[in-house]
């Protein structure tokens, strides 16, 4: 969601929300300590809204505002027995419950990385049936892509899917089920896969060319929409990402405690090529959008 302005009085704030709503814009009104935001669930239909909301603000009496459509206040999204407060009609959920809802439900493409890894994992022995790990490394050779010059280009992407051991594969599907299912659901499956590919790329030639073929995992993909997410968290609320300070400290307290070799045998490489494309990623995106405010 994107968010088009805030005010501090309710009947306004319905008024326009009542207007989007009369124009077809699909919206949502929340209210949090006496004050009304009004967000709009499509990225397409932002500019119109902001447009709308400027003018309301000038001329909020204008005739075009005031006949739109009867005064109506939005549904609860949960049926509470006992309302109360100056805010009732409103959701009494904050933004941070109703993302942390939706991040219980995975996307079809986050889904099917998800159960890619875990047949591979299965089919490979847990990580030990060497025949079937040399088809998913990015080659065979300890220097250059003999494999993937040849034509196997799959290669570059494959190691994603290796896993080697069960805390292994149940971290990293976790993580990849919490943040992927909030990137697919936010930005797309166009742009999601878009996103993995970019960062599989990137972290498997980072943890090749610093260490060698002999590696495997989603971690790096993982670190990568972790980065994305929390940037955007950072400097572009308003895209709907959510993650908690709690979180992202065991993120990067776990990268630290790996880098510094506390835990042997991790694809640091990895992690760190998929955490900086992340972060990039994410920050891009939030300074384009920035820049297209002012």
């Amino acid at each position: 969601m994107r968010k088009v302005g805030d005010f501090n009085e309710q009947k306004k704030a319905l008024r326009f929300w009542n207007y989007l709503k009369a124009k077809g814009v699909d919206s949502s009104l929340e209210e949090d300590d006496g004050e009304w935001t009004v967000w709009v669930a499509d990225e397409d239909d932002l500019q119109l809204a902001t447009e709308e909301f400027n003018e309301f603000d000038e001329t909020p009496d204008d005739q075009k505002f005031t006949t739109a459509t009867p005064l109506q206040k939005p549904q609860k999204e949960e049926q509470d027995p006992k309302p109360k407060g100056p805010a009732q009609g409103f959701s009494e959920q904050n933004l941070r419950d109703r993302w942390q809802k939706r991040e219980r439900s995975s996307g079809v493409l986050t889904m099917s990385l998800l159960i890619t890894s875990v047949a591979v994992y299965l089919l490979s022995g847990m990580g030990a049936n060497k025949e079937i790990l040399k088809g998913f490394y990015i080659s065979l050779q300890s220097e250059g892509l003999t494999e993937v010059l040849n034509g196997q280009f799959w290669r570059l992407f494959t190691p994603i899917f290796l896993h080697f051991s069960p805390l292994h594969i149940l971290f990293n599907m976790y993580w990849l089920h919490v943040l992927g299912s909030q990137i697919e659901r936010l930005k797309g499956s166009k742009f999601f896969i878009t996103f993995v590919l970019a960062l599989a790329l990137f972290s498997n030639l980072a943890q090749f060319f610093m260490s060698g073929p002999l590696f495997g995992g989603m971690s790096g993909v993982v670190y990568g929409l972790f980065g994305y997410v929390f940037i955007k968290c950072k400097f572009d609320p308003g895209d709907g990402f959510y993650i908690d300070s709690f979180t992202a400290n065991i993120m990067f307290g776990w990268f630290a405690l790996c880098f510094l070799g506390v835990f042997p045998s991790v694809a640091n490489w990895a992690h760190a090529g998929g955490l900086l494309v992340g972060l990039a990623w994410g920050y891009g995106s939030a300074l384009r959008w920035n820049r297209g405010k002012r």
